[in-house]
């Protein structure tokens, strides 16, 4: 809540978290972007799923990874949901996220896209508890699924 883009590229706050992906990018020949979205609504959602597909036009087979924090994960949640933008993510990084009871029937995971769910059991926004039962939801309905 609050968060822009300075925050997520910063290599000392937000416990790290983005720290390590951007980390990981870069030793990895990656492209790091980490835009401000300008709302939580269709239009940022918009936004987001513009970014990724100039992105991949002009960069081919190169992996996207989408990571979304706390509020973030609206627009991955959005994303997820949307055929022609889930065909573009090769995999995704929900960091303390709203958890969304319909994510195991979206095009991401019907596409079997990998999914890191990574929630501390302190958070007093969204909780742990329930952002563990989607996990646990789409483990059953995909047993061995890439999470």
């Amino acid at each position: 809540m609050g968060g822009d883009w300075k925050l997520v590229r910063d290599d000392y706050r937000f416990g790290g978290n983005f720290n390590r992906l951007k980390n990981l990018a870069v030793k990895n020949n990656g492209v790091y972007i980490a835009p401000s979205v300008r709302s939580f609504d269709e239009n940022g959602v918009n936004d987001i799923a513009a970014l990724i597909a100039g992105f991949k036009a002009q960069s081919g087979s190169a992996p996207v990874i989408l990571a979304c924090g706390s509020m973030g994960s609206i627009i991955c949640l959005s994303l997820a949901r949307d055929a022609v933008s889930a065909k573009m993510i090769s995999g995704m990084v929900l960091l303390g996220g709203s958890p969304d009871d319909g994510l195991s029937a979206s095009a991401l995971v019907k596409n079997k896209t990998p999914i890191a769910f990574m929630h501390g059991s302190a958070d007093t926004v969204y909780s742990h508890d329930a952002q563990r039962a989607v996990f646990e939801a789409i483990r059953a309905k995909y047993p061995g699924y890439p999470t």
